[in-house]
């Protein structure tokens, strides 16, 4: 006879922390790291560029300050974003003796975001941790939301755990190392969520496009805080990406796929945008977007530096090939992200993700080149 048992346990507690957004917030460090860290025990992940700008002297300050501190650095670049690399960062760890009691900073761009995360998320079965981003792309993208994964050769981002950080902390002051291909890298992903949520946010952005580039103060700090309030509100909704939260992988399912076939050499942001530029005009072939409304979003892009030449170095058959192979997909169809209008996506049955036939794929990028 089957014997059943049931198990009730209570809900998980619901989830609340604070987003520093400031210009030199990180230097004033003793008046948010105390709270979230008693036991004064902190692993800081970072890469080596990070480390030799502002990890190491950070590291240096807290060890000053009666923490104990592991300062583990890793090589720049997706390569890195790899279950190895994971391991031997845990295996640090765990040979250095820190506990369930450590607080893990992930201090860096989004590659070490996720992949610090990660490990947060796994190691004792979940320690807290801080996202302490440096870049304009973390800044506004990986930082906030609790996403963390690795890569594997099978795609991007294919293993990992929403896990939520205790703090989020963006000091605008590291943006100034940034050349204006990554502050456009980053701008890229703030352009994204306006144009799937907010029209009026997309057209503050166009209108104030150089003074963004040039990092003046008062438009950036504007352009990051609406950014990642619209990204808060959908995460808030929709944690776990079961329909709301895939609006933030607009231009993404393209994306993925030239990062692939480029071997991740080309920068997430500039690929991101070659697949808003394929991906709105799939949804201008089905209907759904105006024609003068593509023409906007296009000469947007166009005007950061974004050229559709720049799919030329793509195989349509091949990006359309990986793509199968997007998280979203199921039934053995591609599903996208669509614009209905800027600020607004195209949803049926209350479902934001659209199946596409491969022939308005092919079709986008023939037209784009």
């Amino acid at each position: 006879m089957l014997t059943q048992l049931k198990v009730s346990l209570k809900a998980r507690t619901r989830t609340k922390y604070s987003i520093l957004l400031e210009n030199g917030v990180l230097s004033n460090w003793q008046s948010w790291l105390s709270i979230h860290c008693p036991d004064k025990q902190i692993v800081i992940i970072t890469d080596k560029i990070v480390e030799n700008l502002y990890a190491y002297s950070f590291s240096k300050k807290l060890t000053n300050n009666g923490y104990n501190v592991l300062l583990l650095s890793i090589k720049p670049g997706e390569e890195s974003k790899v279950q190895k690399t994971k391991e031997y960062l845990e295996l640090e760890m765990l040979k250095a003796k820190f506990g369930r009691n450590t607080l893990l900073i992930a201090f860096g761009g989004g590659i070490v975001g996720d992949l610090a995360g990660f490990v947060a998320a796994t190691y004792m079965r979940g320690i807290r941790y801080i996202q302490l981003p440096t870049t304009l792309l973390s800044m506004i993208d990986s930082s906030v939301g609790g996403k963390t994964a690795i890569n594997t050769p099978y795609g991007k981002n294919m293993i990992g755990v929403i896990y939520q950080p205790s703090l989020v902390v963006m000091d605008l002051s590291l943006l100034n190392s940034l050349s204006k291909v990554l502050i456009v890298n980053g701008l890229i992903e703030a352009l994204k969520i306006f144009l799937t949520l907010d029209n009026k946010s997309f057209t503050y952005a166009r209108l104030n496009i150089n003074k963004l580039i040039e990092r003046e103060p008062h438009s950036l700090k504007s352009v990051i805080a609406r950014a990642v309030k619209l990204k808060v509100k959908v995460v808030r909704i929709d944690e776990f990406e079961e329909n709301l939260r895939m609006i933030l992988n607009f231009g993404h399912t393209i994306a993925h796929a030239l990062e692939k076939l480029s071997n991740y050499h080309i920068l997430h942001g500039y690929a991101v945008a070659l697949g808003i530029l394929v991906e709105a005009k799939i949804s201008q072939l089905m209907g759904f977007l105006s024609s003068e409304n593509y023409d906007l979003i296009s000469r947007v892009f166009y005007s950061i530096g974004i050229s559709k030449e720049m799919l030329s170095a793509f195989n349509a058959d091949e990006v359309v090939s990986i793509a199968k192979g997007d998280k979203k997909n199921h039934s053995g169809k591609i599903f996208f992200i669509l614009l209905k209008d800027i600020g607004e996506v195209y949803t049926k049955n209350d479902r934001v993700a659209t199946p596409v036939d491969e022939k308005y794929i092919l079709q986008a990028f023939n037209s784009l080149l």
